[in-house]
């Protein structure tokens, strides 16, 4: 019983290790902009993207990266990327997502020997590196939020020590931790060799995707616009934030336990049935015969997703 298991499991992790492989030929040496990019950060996270990716390429991963770059998903993943700071660019990231879908089915085909198990893992496999991209992008802006009301205290105690505001986001990196440390680090850099401002903190705000953030940043611009007193208009931002971030807190205590229960009512079906599955898959398979019983694992899936997401939202409260 476990012989087809152990060779289909063979058969994914070979499928992975060749789209490694095929990575692993894209990796040369960087080019002289790409190595400058590195240290300098690029106008947007698709550009950043672009220039680690300019190194000297095989003919297939030429290719590959002609195809894919010309697709309209390309910006919008490269963002993501940026987001959740994966050292991948956009091909890389794509050879691994059809990595992960052939894997899927392969184990599914091997194990099972029908179709619709085969098709249900390979939508696992395409939905595990999404899930993985937004888990990185969702502890990356949390964590970015939470140090938000600290890196505002610091640039108005800077400001109001007569530094300037380049110089003030040059002391936050000296006193911050990861990852607003490395953020501002590359603003910074940005407007030392060149970029105005203003473009450097859009930079920032299109890298980090966070509200709070574009707040800080919109009121940074009208101040460069109108002036004022940037220290004051900072401070009142930085009680808001503070304020809102302590909300949230408590929230997440609060709505703790109906989160969890939505993960166990969530996983617990497919762990039960994968179990089954295990113990005696000729029982499993006739839910899967063809005809009206296909019905029922069909409909199963849809309720329990279904199910997940109506609890997931209503206890995504908004603050």
């Amino acid at each position: 019983m476990y012989l087809p298991l152990l060779f289909a499991l063979a058969v994914a992790f070979a499928i992975v290790a060749i789209f490694v492989g095929i990575l692993k030929l894209m990796e040369k040496e960087a080019s002289p902009v790409a190595r400058l990019q590195a240290y300098t950060g690029s106008p947007s996270p698709a550009g950043r993207h672009r220039a680690r990716s300019r190194r000297k390429p095989s003919r297939l991963a030429a290719r590959l990266n002609r195809v894919i770059a010309s697709q309209k998903f390309a910006d919008a993943l490269a963002t993501e990327l940026a987001r959740a700071d994966l050292r991948l660019t956009v091909p890389e990231y794509v050879l691994i997502n059809i990595a992960c879908v052939c894997g899927g089915f392969s184990l599914g085909m091997f194990v099972s020997h029908h179709i619709i198990p085969a098709l249900m893992l390979a939508a696992v496999g395409f939905l595990l590196p999404r899930l993985y991209l937004k888990r990185r992008q969702g502890k990356r802006l949390a964590a970015f939020n939470n140090q938000l009301s600290d890196v505002l205290t610091l640039l108005v105690g800077s400001l109001r020590a007569g530094y300037s505001l380049l110089h003030a986001m040059d002391t936050v990196v000296g006193q911050v931790a990861p990852p607003a440390s490395e953020e501002f680090s590359r603003v910074v850099r940005e407007v030392n060799l060149g970029l105005p401002l203003e473009e450097a903190l859009e930079n920032l705000v299109r890298r980090v995707g966070s509200d709070d953030l574009e707040l800080m940043v919109t009121a940074i611009n009208i101040h460069h616009e109108v002036g004022g007193n940037l220290a004051e208009i900072l401070e009142t931002i930085e009680e808001t934030i503070r304020q809102r971030v302590r909300l949230q807190g408590e929230i997440r205590i609060l709505t703790t336990q109906q989160r969890i229960t939505g993960y166990i009512l969530t996983f617990l079906p497919f762990i039960l049935a994968g179990i089954l599955f295990l113990i005696n898959p000729t029982y499993m398979m006739r839910l899967f015969t063809p005809g009206w019983t296909l019905a029922i694992p069909i409909g199963a899936f849809i309720n329990v997703i279904l199910g997940f997401l109506i609890m997931r939202r209503i206890v995504a409260i908004e603050v």
